[in-house]
């Protein structure tokens, strides 16, 4: 079934989250559709320190999952589609409040997107915050 792209605003509000995990720094930009920042509409996952080939591929998981978003997928089905991924980079998680390891980018990004947006607070190592912030 074909749905209609819902088009994101040509000047839209985001926001950047950059987290370390093992020896890389992953900068997560969320792209929103609203000005309270609750519906996510673009993903965009960068990696430091890592190979051309896994940098491009992360950025081809997150153009997909963005398209999934503006096409209608819920945001709960993609991130969980990732929760519990392993690979690398992987383990203790510095610069994040309420996730402290992950099992890769991926398993950090769903946390990050189900905690936050998806009221999914028992994926927090420690208290999550309010809903809506990053």
């Amino acid at each position: 079934m074909v749905t209609t792209e819902r088009l994101l605003p040509s000047r839209r509000e985001n926001c950047t989250q950059v987290v370390q995990i093992g020896p890389s720094k992953v900068y997560v930009t969320l792209g929103f559709y609203d000005a309270a920042h609750q519906d996510v509409g673009e993903i965009f996952i960068s990696l430091e320190k890592t190979g051309s080939e896994r940098r491009s591929m992360m950025d081809e998981i997150a153009r997909l999952a963005s398209k999934l978003r503006q096409h209608g997928c819920p945001l709960q089905m993609i991130a969980e589609g990732w929760l519990g991924t392993k690979g690398q980079p992987a383990g203790p998680v510095r610069g994040s409040t309420h996730i402290k390891h992950c099992s890769s980018v991926l398993d950090y990004v769903a946390r990050l997107l189900l905690i936050t947006y998806c009221q999914r607070d028992d994926l927090a190592h420690v208290a999550a915050p309010e809903h809506g912030e990053a």
